[in-house]
């Protein structure tokens, strides 16, 4: 997951959706990036008319015992159901500190992709490696592995949809790019998760939203990025406090960044991270809350702010 400089564990795993006002930004695609599969029947997903969703899941899902295997099966389930095209990004087994760093071998890696690829024929777009330049990635300080990872992907599934690299709005990313780009040849798309230049309300020209056009060619997607509503450290600091005002304002600003005249004909998909909210003034179930939906089920302004872009695309 993400931080925005002090945002860590909770990006690795996430979602998103988001939508267009201006004629400018008419083709951008919308979607949501979110862990549950109870988003999809939800009564308030509907009227967003999102056609387009993100989960990330642990590289070894074929191979555990837990709830994971029968959580993605549901949450394709219910996608197919709402006409919804999945979009799956692979992780580190969790995000716990023992397995930061930790990734599988490229042979193992090949073979696991094969065999999702099977396991799950809906699925045609793909993330090899969620946030590979984060600093809890085995891809972290070898971007060749996320080359490696890269290629098994494509070579798993030859139709689908494979992002070339996905990318947190970090400082490194330019240096990894830098390095990524000897082992990895060709336009392609590129995801770029957002959350900092959204939140910090960077200036256009210092953002990674324009910086990344500038560094690749291709397509390039917000994979995740939001408004938070509020953010913990891991030791429990309050580092955002309960804003929805705060939420909003990010994610029109988010929308305003991608839709600069320089790189609106670059951006063409969003996903908003994340759907169901886990914050009150009086109460907090988790570190992170950036969803559009509150802990009491009702709609956030950010929820209607998407509606309203939805209804102008």
């Amino acid at each position: 997951m993400s931080h925005l400089r002090k945002l860590p564990l909770l990006v690795l795993l996430a979602g998103v959706l988001a939508i267009p006002t201006s004629p400018a930004s008419a083709k951008l695609q919308i979607g949501i990036s979110d862990q549950s599969p109870h988003m999809f029947v939800n009564e308030w997903f509907a009227p967003l008319e999102i056609r387009y969703a993100r989960i990330v899941v642990p590289y070894d899902i074929l191979t555990r015992k837990d709830y994971w295997p029968e959580y993605l099966q549901l949450w394709l389930t219910n996608a197919q159901a709402a006409g919804v095209q999945p979009h799956v990004a692979f992780n580190i087994k969790s995000v716990e500190t023992r397995f930061f760093g930790k990734g599988p071998s490229v042979k193992r890696y090949a073979s696991i992709t094969r065999r999702f690829v099977k396991k799950y024929p809906t699925v045609r777009t793909y993330t090899p490696w969620n946030e590979a330049n984060h600093a809890f990635q085995p891809t972290a300080r070898r971007p060749k592995l996320a080359a490696d990872y890269h290629k098994a992907m494509r070579k798993a599934c030859r139709t689908c949809k494979v992002l070339a690299a996905d990318l947190l709005d970090d400082e490194n990313l330019t240096s990894w790019l830098r390095k990524f780009k000897r082992y990895y040849k060709g336009r392609g798309t590129w995801g770029l998760h957002n959350y900092q230049d959204a939140n910090k309300h960077r200036s256009f020209r210092s953002s990674w939203t324009y910086k990344l056009a500038r560094n690749v060619k291709g397509d390039l997607w917000s994979t995740e990025a939001g408004g938070l509503v509020g953010f913990k450290t891991v030791k429990g600091r309050v580092a955002y406090k309960y804003s929805l005002a705060r939420q909003l304002r990010a994610q029109k600003y988010l929308f305003k960044l991608m839709n600069n005249r320089k790189v609106r004909h670059r951006y063409k998909r969003v996903y908003i991270y994340n759907f169901y909210g886990s914050w009150s003034k009086t109460r907090k179930t988790n570190r992170w809350d950036s969803g559009l939906i509150s802990l009491a089920g009702t709609p956030r302004p950010a929820y209607h702010d998407l509606k309203r872009r939805s209804a102008g695309r």
